[in-house]
Parts: C-alpha cells; structure tokens; sequence
C-alpha cells in the first residue's frame, strides 16, 4: 500500500483532479450565469467573483506554505502542507462569514419579524449553526493540527500516506466554505429589507 501513496503518479494524478474541479466550477458559473436575467445574472456574477477571490486568496496561502515545505522535505510534505493548509485557511475564512451572518441575522430580526419572516430568519440562523459552524469546527479541527505537524514533526514521521489524508480531508473545507456562504447569502436580503419574506 505504501507503493501507492509513494507513487508520483498519484501524486500528480491527485492535483490534476483539483485543477479539473475547479476548472468545472468556473465553467458550471459561467454556464449557469449566461441562463440568468436581469438583475439575478448581475447578483450571481458578483457571488460568482466574489467566491473565486477567496478561492485565489486560499490557495495563495497554501501554495506559499506548499513552496516553503517543499525545499524543506520535498513533494510528501508540501502536498501535506498544501492540503492541510486549504483546510485551516478555508476555516479561517469561514469563521469570519459565520461572524458576517450571524450580525446579519441579528440585523434582519431588528428590521422586522412579521409573518412568514420570523420562521425563515430562524431557518438561516439554524442552517448557519447547525451546517456551517459545525463543518467550519471539522476543519480547523483537521487542519490546524496537521498543518504543524506537518511544519514540525514530518522530517522525524515521514508518514507516506498523510499527504492523501490531507487531500480527503480538504472535504471538510470545502463544506465550510459553501455552507458559511450559502447561510451569509440567504440572509443578505432579510437584513436589507423589511418586506422580505413577508
């Protein structure tokens, strides 16, 4: 088994499938955004953008630790670094959003509470306790301990597998990041306007 996770190529294999996914979701934005009209086409363009710069700014701060990992242990330990980093990195920025959402959220209850209001404002509010908070919690729990052990201890456990376990576990970063976006989102409009769910 350690043949396979020692193998280049499965190592490249694995950063192809990253590039290929979101190669995929830039298209699916662009191809979902070009059937939308009026104002929608504009709000999704600006979610759209919005979603790739964090993105960029991640993977920026993944690939700079990647890099110094790599002249410190090689391509093991900066995959390692990479992944875990995308982990921690993504937490960082989801724990901002939920903070976002949840001032939202406090800012919708204030503007009004009337009818059918009230129920959907819990239902975010729940949706960013119960989804976001809770994948955000995964996250940080996965990649702040395998990012320093990563940075401090790899040379003395070069664990052959733990670079592959970094890759599964960017899961956990990739539903904090939609579920912290997604509760931010539904409640943009609640916090804005009084008449909104009415």
């Amino acid at each position: 088994m350690d043949a396979f996770f020692q193998s280049q190529t499965v190592k490249i294999i694995t950063l192809a499938l990253v590039a290929i996914v979101f190669a995929i979701i830039l298209h699916a934005n662009k191809k979902v955004n070009s059937q939308l009209a009026g104002s929608v086409k504009a709000q999704h363009a600006k979610l759209a953008k919005d979603a790739w710069v964090k993105t960029i700014l991640l993977f920026g701060g993944s690939a700079a630790a990647a890099l110094v990992a790599f002249f410190h242990g090689g391509i093991d330990k900066a995959l390692s670094q990479a992944f875990f980093g995308l982990c921690l990195f993504t937490a960082i920025g989801s724990l901002w959003t939920i903070k976002k959402t949840n001032a939202a959220i406090e800012e919708a209850k204030q503007l009004s509470l009337k009818g059918k209001r009230k129920g959907r404002i819990e239902d975010v509010q729940r949706i960013n306790k119960e989804k976001a908070v809770y994948n955000t919690c995964l996250s940080l729990a996965v990649g702040l301990p395998g990012f320093i052990f990563v940075a401090f201890f790899f040379e003395k456990y070069p664990f052959p597998w733990l670079w592959f376990a970094a890759f599964l576990c960017t899961g956990f970063g990739i539903l904090s990041a939609r579920w912290s976006e997604f509760a931010n989102q539904a409640i943009a409009k609640y916090a804005s306007d009084p008449k909104h769910g009415v």
